[in-house]
């Protein structure tokens, strides 16, 4: 399996919440319509405003969401990412945040 890892921040003329909505009810929606027969798994977590849990850094976090997109593959994740219709996804993106970073990882579980 491989695993990409997006970090998005939100643009500044977006509350977390208009941020969330657009990711949840627009993006997420168009990726698994767009990759949906190479993604084997995909999961969008979105920041939530306060965090009041113990050992807290006390710094402002820098992300407001990641997302994991699962693919069997290498060829399958770069045929995804390949789409013609990919630049139309990146350009929905780059409209709603800040900025973005990406992890391509391995998971490793414990528990």
């Amino acid at each position: 399996m491989i695993k990409i890892v997006w970090l998005l921040r939100r643009a500044p003329d977006l509350s977390l919440e208009e941020f969330s909505k657009w990711w949840l009810e627009k993006h997420a929606p168009m990726i698994v319509n767009k990759q949906g027969r190479f993604l084997k798994r995909y999961i969008v977590n979105i920041r939530i405003a306060q965090d009041n849990l113990p050992a807290a850094t006390g710094a402002e976090c820098e992300w407001d969401g990641l997302a994991e997109e699962w693919f069997e593959n290498e060829d399958e994740a770069r045929a995804a990412l390949t789409l013609p219709t990919a630049a139309e996804g990146r350009e929905d993106v780059l409209r709603h945040v800040s900025g973005f970073q990406r992890l391509i990882v391995t998971e490793n579980q414990f528990v």
